[in-house]
């Protein structure tokens, strides 16, 4: 077993941050679903983008050290 980490680092970088762009973009589709402004709406998504990719990036890094 590979015991060297930053191999690994990039990929799970990609996999958190693929998976905050979708989970924003379901986002950004609920707000426009319900009407919201387009500023409101674009708003919401870069939030959302930006409170999951944190939350990843922190559990990753709880789960590995």
């Amino acid at each position: 077993m590979n015991r060297d980490r930053t191999t690994q680092r990039g990929v799970w970088l990609a996999i958190i941050l693929l998976g905050s762009l979708c989970i924003a973009g379901v986002a950004a589709g609920l707000f426009h679903v319900a009407g919201a402004e387009p500023t409101a709406t674009l708003g919401a998504a870069g939030v959302t983008f930006l409170g999951v990719a944190s939350f990843g990036l922190a559990a990753h890094r709880f789960l590995t050290e």
